[in-house]
């Protein structure tokens, strides 16, 4: 009997361990990449198979420093001038390959410093088919496009220039998400069953390998820099 118990518990961690290790699809902090270099594109750790995608004339905006908290390190997206087009100008987080049949966790935790002009952020199936777009202004307004023509007319709150974190919740199946920025010396901004870019679920790839991406919108002197400390997607709900 006692044997019994003993396996049904290591079967029960087990089966607890494997489900911790299985439930993120990506996981990126940067903490194993070179300070004063752009982030390696296979990432470190598990899960295997999640990636860092970007032209390499994207180089010169990218660069890992010593985060602001001691002993951590976070990518600096910066403004300076590159010579690619705007569809170019992107770095992209792509998770391993999913099933879009449940819910899918984006979340990401950044600082917006010097903002010179807008950073967007793109959520989409890895293949090209859009969840969700949002923009941060320059004056920390934050802004959500209602589809792939709208110029982010839904404004959902004010970030200014604080520490943030930013928890898209996505539901493909329904092509309906949330989005929560937790933010630092501000209240916490929530917009709930909003539609996604996407009009037709079918359309998505399957499998599809989530991605959040960032970009400027236009290059400056390279003073503004979005810092982005850590991003995760994930299949089960953060804590």
């Amino acid at each position: 009997m006692k044997k019994l118990i003993s396996y049904v518990c290591i079967a029960a961690c087990s089966a607890l361990f494997i489900s911790c290790k299985s439930s993120n699809i990506l996981s990126a902090n940067f903490e194993a990449d070179a300070i004063g270099q752009p982030p390696a594109t296979n990432l470190s750790g598990a899960p295997d198979g999640d990636v860092i995608q970007f032209n390499p004339g994207l180089i010169p905006q990218l660069k890992v420093q010593n985060s602001i908290a001691a002993g951590e390190k976070a990518l600096h997206l910066m403004n300076f001038p590159v010579n690619l087009g705007p569809h170019n100008r992107w770095i992209g987080f792509r998770s391993i390959g999913t099933n879009l049949a449940s819910t899918i966790w984006f979340m990401y935790t950044a600082k917006n410093t010097n903002p010179s002009g807008n950073v967007m952020i793109d959520i989409a199936d890895g293949a090209g088919c859009l969840m969700t777009r949002m923009r941060i202004h320059s004056n920390g307004e934050v802004r959500l496009a209602k589809n792939l023509m709208d110029n982010y007319t839904d404004l959902i709150g004010n970030i200014g220039q604080n520490k943030h974190t930013v928890i898209f919740t996505t539901s493909p199946s329904t092509l309906k998400y949330n989005v929560t920025i937790l933010q630092t010396g501000g209240e916490a901004i929530t917009a709930e069953n909003k539609p996604m870019i996407t009009e037709n679920a079918l359309e998505f790839a399957n499998p599809a390998h989530p991605s959040i991406s960032f970009s400027h919108a236009s290059t400056g002197s390279g003073d503004h820099h979005y810092v982005i400390e850590s991003v995760t997607i994930s299949k089960k709900k953060p804590n």
